[in-house]
């Protein structure tokens, strides 16, 4: 009888390699999220009205193509090349319906292939299954934001522009707005590099509100928070007109900044090294109806500051601003908009897990079409986990709270194999309390414990 391979003694073995098992793969924990999309979600049929077919009978079908890339993006695949690198696994052959791994061109001509309208029914799509939950609420808070895609290249529509540390690099600028209390992705656009006018982030608000009120109840309220790259005066008088409340962060330009330099300050809370002020909006030139929160926070350490600008002559504080038609206590408000840091963790999570920092060809409509389908798989993969705490509520068993990068590196990227017994699939993973642990959250109705 030979040595077990847990054996410490002896040279080290050396293998032979056979690379011919097809029942292996290195994405067990998929099985369960590619069921949820298919059958709770109905992300196939929906994605038929993104790719709908032209008549030619085609090896992949394209609906299929962008569901691929799009669960491919949740197993960690960031870049079109990469996904040569999924070729074979048992799992997605045969949970994807692919009669075989798509080729890169594959891949680029579905995703350049999405027409107008195809976009459109992405972004319902995506607002769908974000805000599913929240139908018939009575209140929101709406969080918008940008973010800048760096090119490196010349791909097209690429402008150059500020990309972050200060660096003028090429870039696509994408528009998103999330709720607040889920982090679900209301609605999102892509755009090219070009800096952003009132008339176009005025737009884009009121189609985001759009998108909220058709969930929510008649007469909800939605309360919008952005930074100060959305600010304007124009944009503040449109919402003033539509009865929208609202809290942005304002640009310190020179006449806030000598206003707040000559004002006065009070502790907040009793704490003397974080100070506000309330500013009318008249004292500025605004209108009459908006407050200016004025925050500002002690430098202990300059190497390490706290958020906000530096103003001249007061080298010991960094400012911030606030406009806003709320009413409440300065310290509230802050607090309520520092709220909106939630919002970064899209951006945070979907490049970090999801790929969405990268580009996948050279064509607009490509990239575009990659970015919503990662969103999309952002706020299922947020659905997915929902749903897999509400049955631990249901059957009385404790939840296990796991971000999208966890779950990719722990449940997803699980190894296993997957064989046909007696009829049936089986699906062998190892055996490990934590890995059914996981199961048996994830996917109770799946796990056979003997």
């Amino acid at each position: 009888m030979g040595r077990s391979i847990t054996s410490r003694r002896g040279p080290l073995p050396a293998p032979r390699v056979l690379a011919n098992d097809s029942s292996l793969t290195q994405f067990s924990g998929l099985v369960p999220f590619i069921r949820f999309l298919v059958e709770k979600l109905d992300i196939v049929s929906s994605l038929v009205r993104v790719a709908p077919s032209d008549g030619r009978k085609l090896v992949f079908k394209r609906h299929l193509v962008l569901l691929t890339f799009m669960v491919g993006a949740v197993a960690g695949v960031k870049r079109l090349d990469h996904l040569a690198w999924l070729r074979g696994d048992a799992v997605l052959l045969k949970f994807l319906r692919m009669p075989r791994w798509p080729v890169r061109k594959v891949f680029s001509q579905a995703l350049a292939g999405v027409t107008d309208r195809g976009i459109t029914a992405l972004q319902a799509l995506i607002s769908d299954v974000g805000l599913r939950p929240l139908r018939g609420r009575h209140r929101a808070v709406l969080d918008v934001d940008s973010s800048a895609i760096v090119a490196f290249g010349t791909q097209e529509g690429t402008c150059f522009g500020y990309s972050g540390k200060g660096r003028n690099r090429r870039r696509h600028h994408p528009l998103v707005a999330s709720e607040a209390e889920t982090r679900a992705v209301v609605h999102a656009d892509y755009r090219d590099g070009s800096a952003i006018d009132a008339d176009e982030a005025i737009a884009f608000v009121l189609r985001s509100l759009n998108v909220m009120r058709g969930i929510l109840s008649v007469g909800a309220e939605v309360i919008l928070r952005a930074d100060a790259g959305f600010w304007s005066n124009k944009m503040g008088d449109w919402l003033m007109d539509h009865g929208v409340p609202f809290i942005f962060s304002m640009p310190l330009r020179p006449g806030v900044k000598l206003v707040l330099r000559t004002t006065r300050w009070r502790g907040l809370d009793g704490d003397p090294d974080i100070q506000g002020t309330v500013i009318s909006g008249a004292r500025l030139g605004m209108d009459p109806r908006l407050r200016v929160l004025g925050i500002r926070r002690r430098v202990f350490d300059p190497k390490a500051p706290p958020q906000g600008k530096r103003i001249d002559g007061c080298e010991q504080w960094r400012y911030q601003a606030l406009v806003t038609v709320m009413t409440g206590q300065p310290e509230d408000l802050w607090r309520f908009y520092n709220g909106r840091a939630d919002c970064e963790r899209i951006f945070k999570v979907a490049r970090n897990a999801l790929g969405m920092g990268c580009l996948v060809g050279q064509q607009l409509r490509a990239n575009e079409t990659a970015f919503l389908l990662r969103i999309l798989a952002f706020n299922a993969d947020l659905r997915f986990q929902a749903h897999a705490e509400e049955q631990a509520s249901a059957a009385g068993q404790p939840a296990i709270r796991m971000g999208l990068v966890a779950r990719q590196r722990r449940f997803f990227n699980a190894a296993g194999r997957l064989l046909r017994t007696q009829g049936r699939w089986v699906l062998r993973v190892r055996d490990n309390p934590v890995v059914e642990r996981l199961w048996a959250f994830y996917a109770p109705e799946l796990l056979k414990v003997e």
